[in-house]
């Protein structure tokens, strides 16, 4: 990767109360008028999210998303905070701060922005008094905010006041922000969707991670339509890849422009799980004047998607002007998320912003509610080590088998990060590989061991005389997938829990113990074998013969299990020695004719005909001979 491709690519937000002149501020910073539709131009307020771009000292064009100010449109400034790095806070210095600038600073806020700065705006139609008074309301208004401390600059788009000193404060914010997340599958809030004539379906959004490349697959969550990634442009110019940071307008081919909406996210393929519900630690804003009862429906906010859900709060009944806690919000539609992602919820009706937060688990399970242990891992989420997060994703999700990157993505981490802390957790003997890419915790393979132990006494108990259960059913028994069932099993081979003998499985320190008795009657019953040749008893007439004998089920079986006795039909078990001078007499019977017939084998044998078709049948069966009409043909 070229030194290029490691600059932090910036986005700048603006935000503010409604015809506090953001639009106007951007057009003196960079040249650019961002109010593009007609209505807009008519009615002279920013109705939906405008663009532009401002070149930096390194060479780098940090994006610039200018976004209403009108209450009606706050959604549409939502659409725009969230691939937000630096926000220029703006506020009319013949105004003052307004309704809008505090709620779109609280929004900012909640979407947890670290670098920003004022800028006081129509300085040049005020007098200095006024301006001093202004400037000590923001210092207030932002106290105990991110931007307590940050530049106020006094600005005059009308005859450039301020603008270099703004661009200075601008430039040191882009060298301090936050480096991207550029080894991440990448990711792309759309909020906005049109057709180019001569290039098909384009979308827009902010890369909020990764890189994207022309000529690439790309996924639409959260339905997981597959679409490819036809060309790029930013900031008008085409380019053959995007990176976090950086605003752009993807040309999709094979997808109408119907096919999509707003609000959806465009993404590396299988890098999202769509989801109806989310784990949140939630904040309530210090000023509302509502509250949020469990089982409230509010307004939800999340990239550039807007969506209804329910809050279940889980550790109290109602949260209040700066409370917080622990929730699962419930969608009504699903969309798709990642830990560590930040939201906004407004009140349901009226439509007020009321608080936002966190998401802590992007795929949970259905949460009870005042659960202590479920509590317990929603601080773990929130504020535990990294390695302590992906335990938990690994102790909650890892029976359903999910890959370790799925659990990783959970957890809120990056792969790099997470192959040391997963290398840790097996040394501590807190996880364990079952496969590749399936991981069990400690305390889920203690469950799964004592179920595999209590069935295998179980089995020793009944067939004392047995080596134990036979492998494919031991199988079936644990109810998981065939290779992480068989990675189970290579666990307890290798904590010496069970013993593999000949695909018979057993605990670990089972032995047969066959008593002086058991050992009479498998005597008398091999010579029994021995005596009746190739015509041996039927199992009815031994269990009538042997009823008197208590243990005649378990010897019987031992001998089975042993092979000493080999089935031969649903009514017979032939002595192994005998089927061997079955299976000798065919093979001569070969070498002699080079066919074998019935006829010809019963006279070899000296034996009924209804015994020469069953041995011929078991050697069919065990892939000795095959059938050609009247004759066998030796396979083997």
């Amino acid at each position: 990767m070229g030194s290029s491709r490691q600059k932090n690519h910036i986005i700048i937000g603006t935000a503010g109360h409604v015809d506090h002149g953001k639009t106007c501020l951007v057009k003196a910073l960079t040249g650019i008028d961002t109010d593009r539709l007609k209505e807009e131009k008519k009615r002279g307020i920013t109705i939906e999210l405008g663009f532009a771009y401002l070149p930096l000292p390194n060479r780098e064009l940090a994006g610039i998303v200018d976004v209403p100010g009108h209450e009606k449109f706050i959604k549409h400034m939502l659409a725009g905070a969230g691939g937000i790095d630096i926000a220029i806070l703006v506020v009319a210095a013949d105004e003052g701060v307004m309704p809008q600038t505090i709620e779109h600073l609280e929004i900012l806020s909640l979407l947890d922005l670290k670098y920003g700065v004022v800028a006081l705006t129509k300085t040049d139609g005020v007098d200095e008094e006024l301006c001093e008074i202004v400037e000590e309301d923001v210092e207030e208004l932002v106290e105990h905010t991110f931007l307590e401390g940050a530049a106020v600059i006094r600005t005059s788009a009308y005859d450039g006041t301020g603008m270099k000193e703004l661009r200075e404060e601008l430039y040191r914010l882009a060298e301090a922000a936050d480096k991207k997340k550029i080894q991440e599958p990448f990711r792309l809030p759309i909020d906005r969707v049109f057709t180019m004539r001569g290039f098909g379906t384009v979308v827009t959004g902010t890369l909020v991670e990764g890189a994207l490349s022309a000529n690439k697959e790309a996924m639409l969550y959260p339905g997981g339509e597959r679409v490819k990634v036809r060309s790029l442009q930013v900031h008008g110019k085409e380019v053959e890849q995007v990176y976090a940071g950086q605003r752009a307008a993807i040309n999709l081919s094979n997808v109408k422009k119907e096919e999509i909406f707003r609000g959806e996210i465009l993404a590396a393929c299988d890098s999202l799980e769509p989801t109806s519900m989310v784990d949140v630690k939630l904040k309530m804003l210090k000023n509302t004047e509502r509250k949020v009862k469990n089982g409230s429906r509010v307004h939800l906010y999340h990239g550039s998607r807007e969506l209804l859900c329910k809050v279940v709060l889980l550790d109290q009944d109602i949260l209040e002007a700066g409370q917080e806690g622990y929730a699962q919000l419930r969608l009504e539609e699903s969309d798709a998320f990642k830990t560590g992602d930040h939201f906004v919820i407004r009140f349901y009706s009226p439509l007020e912003t009321v608080g936002g937060g966190i998401v802590l688990d992007s795929n949970p399970k259905k949460r009870k509610r005042m659960n202590p242990r479920i509590l317990e891992a929603m601080a773990v989420k929130e504020r535990g080590t990294p390695r302590e997060r992906l335990e938990l994703a690994v102790l909650e999700y890892g029976e359903s088998c999910l890959p370790i990157q799925v659990l990783v993505r959970r957890a809120g981490m990056d792969w790099g990060r997470a192959a040391n802390d997963l290398r840790a957790l097996k040394e501590e003997g807190k996880v364990a590989a079952i496969t590749r890419d399936v991981y069990f915790h400690k305390a889920y393979l203690e469950r799964l061991q004592n179920r595999v132990t209590i069935f295998l006494d179980s089995y020793h108990k009944t067939y004392p005389l047995k080596e134990g259960m036979p492998i494919e059913e031991v199988r079936s028994r644990l109810n998981l997938p065939g290779e992480v069932a068989d990675g189970v099993l290579d666990y307890l081979y290798i904590e010496k829990v069970i013993k593999n003998q000949g695909g018979l499985l057993s605990c670990f320190r089972f032995r047969v113990v066959r008593r002086t008795d058991d050992k009479i009657l498998m005597e008398q019953l091999v010579e029994l074998y021995r005596s009746k040749g190739f015509q041996p008893p039927s199992n009815e007439e031994l269990k009538a013969n042997y009823a008197s004998e208590k243990n005649f089920p378990h010897v019987f079986s031992a001998l089975i299990v042993d092979k000493t006795l080999i089935r031969l039909d649903d009514k017979h078990y032939l002595l192994n020695e005998v089927y061997e001078k079955a299976l000798e007499g065919l093979y001569e019977l070969w070498r002699e004719k080079g066919r074998i017939i019935l006829g010809e084998y019963r006279d070899r044998l000296e034996i009924s005909r209804k015994h020469a078709v069953s041995l011929l049948e078991i050697f069919d069966k065990n892939g000795i001979t095959r059938k050609q009409g009247d004759e066998r043909m030796l396979k083997k």
